[in-house]
């Protein structure tokens, strides 16, 4: 199925699901910017009127139905209280239903917003080195810490430049351009060529957590 047929779906069931309480649903992610691999998701951001027990299992039926989906849910209220860094993410989301019109934040406001989700980061990187887990778990959540470090240097280009890398490839160039962040740079370059790199970060994920962790711990908005 091609992947305009599976958003087509994905769109009409969860309209039909939500009904007057959905407001917006975007597509974003690595497949709405051409950049995926075979095991990526399909991300979505779900904006309705309320959030509710009903429209939470509405949504768990949803994904049950889509299994390849994962849905970021946001209420009205929830947009309102977000860190302003953080509406950096709808830039270049892709509309399916709806609309929905957030104002670009400043330069400023997306640093306060790295400076706390840098601390965050750290955190939990120093966490799972530290302390026992599964290894697939660890894997796991190493591969969205990677997923992270790409957002977190776009927008750090964006601070730096005032326009937002559409794509890792662009956001890679950006940095090798200015010759800054080589070890952010690197991170990218993991991610981009996921293939290569899967089955070694799957046998051994804290060679790749302690480059993260030394990524975090040294690069500041």
């Amino acid at each position: 199925m091609r992947m305009e047929e599976i958003l087509r779906k994905f769109r009409d069931d969860a309209i039909s699901a939500l009904g007057s309480n959905l407001i917006c649903l975007l597509h974003h992610g690595s497949r709405a910017k051409c950049e995926a691999h075979a095991e990526s998701d399909y991300d979505s951001i779900i904006v309705v009127k309320r959030v509710s027990e009903e429209t939470i299992k509405s949504i768990q039926n949803l994904l049950h139905n889509h299994p390849r989906f994962t849905a970021y849910l946001l209420s009205l209220r929830d947009v309102e209280s977000l860190p302003k860094g953080h509406l950096l993410e709808f830039v270049h989301a892709k509309p399916l239903y709806g609309k929905f019109k957030v104002d670009v934040p400043t330069a400023e406001e997306v640093r306060q917003y790295l400076s706390h989700s840098r601390r965050e980061e750290l955190t939990s990187i120093r966490h799972w080195l530290m302390l026992p887990h599964p290894p697939e778990r660890k894997a796991r959540m190493t591969y969205y810490e990677l997923k992270f470090a790409y957002v977190y240097l776009s927008y750090l280009a964006f601070i730096e430049s005032g326009k937002l890398p559409p794509t890792r490839k662009d956001t890679i160039a950006y940095f090798k351009r200015r010759r800054g962040y080589s070890l952010g740079v690197r991170l990218l370059q993991i991610l981009d060529n996921w293939s290569n790199y899967k089955d070694d970060l799957a046998s051994n994920p804290d060679r790749y957590l302690f480059m993260l962790e030394k990524f975090f711990r040294t690069a500041r908005p």
